[in-house]
């Protein structure tokens, strides 16, 4: 193998590659990146045995062949070159990486000892990556990160009236993004493929999205890179059954004023969890926390409520949460009972089609 790369273009693929790789594992090829040279392309290949990356960027290639190198030691070379081209030739047991004045050489080992990518050969589906990324960012804060549940632990995705769910949920709460769309049939894409997909997207491609025939794994293509995902096991929640329906009370506030006012009470809570109890009276919403080993706060916002005092209480980290993923200024905050969710949902509907669900806490 012998070839000449855009340092630039090398670095970026790299740092894309490196987030499918395993960092520490029982099997030290995990760590490693394949190189190959093909035509007038460098193909990289990365995996950690549930997500599956393919990057190709143009390259000069003089002599066409692959390798195995460390995948970290790699992309810690070609990020402090100070050349514009990158030269790598591989001779024997050895990558010899060239760039300006600095020359470095790396151990390699045989592209057989390399995992086989496995094939979606289903029927090819198209969704804008500006859309997919946007339902990543929606969706990724509610995730499970530990439970026992498989079926938390990821994205759910399914086509539904003329519309494309993103659902993702860890039992506590739920965000559902739901824009304008088709797509035939799910997939539910584990919590570390969407941070791969993350560092993928770059918002202004058109992604195809295929399904291998046993269900086990899904492709997400572009015309530069590939990534096979393999599946999670496990029936998704029924996400439809939990949404409230009537509400005692909607009450509509400013994101940023109702995020400020939680982060302020936030300055005197330790920990993850922000107990905070939410009073509607007339015409105003008041936010208290409470703790008698730290102290105590007490914010009030401006609301238009004329009613019978509703409280209820919640982790007012959640809350922060789904209103950081809110592109609406407005948010409603629609209230049924002190002991069931509460629906977050944007004020204008068709142009940030997103909601949230919360369940209240005790406090």
């Amino acid at each position: 193998m012998k070839l000449q790369v855009d340092r630039e273009e090398l670095e970026e693929a790299l740092k894309r590659a490196k987030e499918a790789t395993e960092k520490k594992s029982a099997l030290p090829i995990l760590t490693n990146f394949l190189l190959e040279a093909d035509g007038q392309s460098l193909v990289i290949r990365a995996t950690d045995l549930e997500n599956y990356l393919t990057v190709r960027l143009n390259a000069e290639v003089e002599e066409e062949g692959s390798c195995c190198v460390n995948s970290k030691r790699l992309s810690d070379i070609v990020r402090t070159l100070a050349s514009a081209v990158v030269s790598m030739v591989s001779d024997q047991d050895k990558l010899l990486i060239t760039g300006g004045r600095s020359r470095f050489k790396l151990p390699i080992t045989s592209p057989e000892d390399f995992p086989e990518f496995p094939v979606s050969d289903g029927e090819p589906q198209v969704i804008p990556g500006n859309l997919l990324l946007k339902a990543v960012e929606k969706t990724e804060y509610a995730i499970a990160k530990d439970d026992a549940r498989i079926s938390l632990q990821g994205m759910y995705i399914r086509g539904v009236q003329g519309r494309i769910h993103f659902v993702g949920s860890d039992g506590h709460r739920l965000a559902l993004y739901e824009p304008e769309g088709e797509f035939s049939g799910e997939l539910l894409l584990p919590r570390k493929s969407l941070k791969v997909l993350q560092r993928l997207i770059a918002g202004i491609e058109d992604v195809e999205i295929t399904k291998s025939e046993d269900g086990s794994f899904s492709t997400f293509k572009t015309e530069d890179w590939s990534l096979v995902i393999r599946l999670l096991e496990g029936e998704f929640p029924d996400y439809g059954a939990v949404m409230p329906a009537q509400f005692s009370a909607e009450i509509l506030f400013d994101k940023n004023e109702l995020r400020s006012s939680l982060r302020r009470l936030a300055s005197i809570s330790e920990g993850r969890i922000l107990p905070v109890k939410f009073t509607l009276a007339d015409n105003v919403a008041v936010i208290e926390i409470s703790d008698p080993e730290v102290g105590e706060g007490r914010d009030e916002i401006d609301i238009d409520y004329i009613g019978e005092p509703f409280e209820i209480g919640f982790n007012g980290g959640y809350l922060i949460e789904a209103l950081n993923a809110f592109d609406s200024e407005k948010v409603w905050l629609k209230f049924t009972t002190p002991d069931t969710a509460t629906l977050l949902e944007a004020d204008d509907y068709e142009q940030d089609p997103y909601r949230c669900i919360i369940m209240p806490m005790r406090v």
